[in-house]
């Protein structure tokens, strides 16, 4: 469960169509700890595989309607990523983006696939960003979705996030939670109280796990600025023209890190456009694999990865 989810929400039809529809919830063990995703799609490790990667505060089943789309042809996986899910967190290291970064390698050698598609939102594509920087064996294809800002003013964004986390959080009135949900979406639903209520009960009682992982990833965040011009996946970047939530790295800023990097701009989006208008995402996305097979931009890549973590805080 996160704050875009509970079981009130899920029957909000216009972005949920559906719980799991085929989807399968399993667990997986690393190094002794319990993760949990949601699977479906083609089976076995010779299958195309695509990673579903949340932002902070989301969850694993916020892909479900845009997964559903891949199920024909591919094999589709989407995570529960420690310290970016409210329920999920490591026991024992930092949430840093070299940590899951490893953890993300050991996730993909658990599934047995050689190398995968990543799709990534918010938050989450600061992890992506950075594990197909340093991993781009194990990276066919980057998709970055609503990628937020993270290099603005030496971490500015991040302050500003755990402000109005905090506000949310020490509120006892449901109305900074209601402008937060309300600034997601282009045309916001409309979310009973009792899910409000619901998820402004959860976010006080993780508020020191969700604190500590959003000074962790700002502590970290040398390491993408460092890593991010080395993605030698083929790329494509997604923003909604009405994302309210977080400034975006924008266009300009991608014609000068990634030159070869597609950018498209949704029009009535706002930050979960793949929520929003999973349709149209899953298809511009479709289109583009199709596009980048046909070239064959997908052949097996012998890059080493250059992980050094040179730049990490102490894990």
């Amino acid at each position: 469960m996160s704050l875009f989810e509970s079981p009130e929400l899920k029957n909000l039809s216009r972005y949920v169509r559906g719980y799991l529809g085929g989807l399968r919830s399993l667990c997986m063990d690393i190094e002794g700890e319990e993760f949990k995703y949601l699977e479906g799609g083609k089976e076995g490790s010779k299958a195309e595989t695509i990673i579903f990667i949340h932002g902070m505060m989301g969850s694993k089943t916020q892909w479900r309607s845009m997964m559903r789309a891949y199920t024909e042809h591919y094999r589709v996986i989407s995570l529960d990523v420690p310290g970016l899910s409210l329920h999920t967190n490591f026991a024992q290291k930092k949430h840093t983006l070299r940590q899951l970064a490893i953890w993300l390698e050991k996730v993909i050698l658990h599934l047995r696939v050689a190398n995968v598609h990543l799709v990534c939102h918010s938050m989450g594509c600061a992890v992506g960003a950075y594990f197909a920087a340093t991993r781009p064996e194990l990276v066919k294809s980057a998709t970055f979705i609503s990628f937020p800002d993270v290099f603005k003013n030496k971490g500015e964004l991040f302050r500003e996030y755990l402000e109005e986390i905090n506000d949310i959080m020490d509120s006892n009135s449901l109305l900074p939670l209601q402008n937060f949900y309300r600034r997601t979406f282009a045309s916001p639903p409309t979310i009973p109280n009792v899910v409000l209520r619901y998820n402004l009960r959860e976010v006080k009682k993780y508020k020191s796990r969700l604190v500590n992982s959003m000074h962790d990833l700002a502590s970290s965040s040398p390491l993408l600025m460092a890593q991010i011009r080395q993605i030698r996946s083929v790329t494509l970047i997604l923003n909604g023209d009405e994302d309210r939530v977080t400034p975006l790295l924008r266009e300009p800023y991608w014609k000068i890190t990634l030159p070869d990097a597609e950018y498209l701009q949704l029009s009535e989006c706002g930050h979960m456009l793949h929520m929003e208008k999973a349709e149209f995402a899953s298809g511009l996305h479709r289109e583009f694999l199709d596009r980048y097979r046909a070239a064959g931009a997908f052949e097996p890549r012998h890059d080493k990865s250059d992980d050094t973590g040179q730049y990490a805080i102490s894990d």
